[in-house]
């Protein structure tokens, strides 16, 4: 039996994805109100640019993770930048991550950022999870999963740079020990999706 395109996706991009994860700027999260706004904030960037240019071919699934964004008050550098470049050349791949990433961890967020209900709030996130992994298995072909694999990659290691400008920023120490990792947020985004079931 063969291994399905977000299985092998999951598997080697994980690595990737756990180096987001454990960054100390994402453990501060819980406990520093100024990172979670940075961070939910970061998040809506980012879906905003994706949403500029993504086309999905299932409309109605779309329609389902479409977020009506404004434009939210964060600063931008040229690491974030060529941050958000990287989410419009290659929507797809970001949109596995960051929507993927909301799926998986708005409600925890909502409990510490209730203002931000609305964004984080996605109702039947389990099933728009199936539904969207469901969607890349579909339409992404076998030639093209490597370059798929290799952008997600990327990606992750474009959002380390900004999570470091940002751990910066708000002058913490790093801590050189017991960085813990916080599940249910992100890539973002703990949130790594599970292997597929299905």
């Amino acid at each position: 039996m063969s291994i399905s395109f977000t299985n092998r996706l999951y598997t080697e991009t994980k690595d990737s994805h756990t180096q987001v994860d454990r960054h100390p700027f994402v453990s501060m999260i819980r406990t520093n109100k100024l990172a979670g706004e940075m961070y939910v904030n970061f998040n809506k960037v980012c879906i905003r640019e994706i949403q500029t240019v993504l086309q999905l071919k299932d409309t109605e699934l779309y329609s389902k993770l479409y977020k009506d964004i404004g434009i939210p008050e964060i600063e931008t550098t040229q690491t974030f930048d060529d941050l958000l470049k990287h989410c419009r050349k290659y929507s797809l791949e970001s949109a596995y991550q960051f929507y993927l990433g909301l799926l998986f961890g708005g409600n925890m967020l909502k409990k510490m950022l209730p203002e931000h209900n609305d964004f984080l709030t996605c109702e039947n996130s389990k099933q728009l999870i199936i539904d969207f992994k469901t969607y890349l298995c579909n339409n992404v072909s076998e030639s093209d999963q490597d370059i798929f694999i290799y952008n997600v990659n990327k990606s992750y290691v474009l959002i380390k740079g900004v999570f470091d400008e940002f751990y910066a920023r708000l002058k913490v120490d790093i801590p050189q020990f017991d960085v813990q990792e916080t599940r249910h947020l992100d890539g973002g985004p703990g949130t790594y999706p599970d292997p597929d079931l299905f």
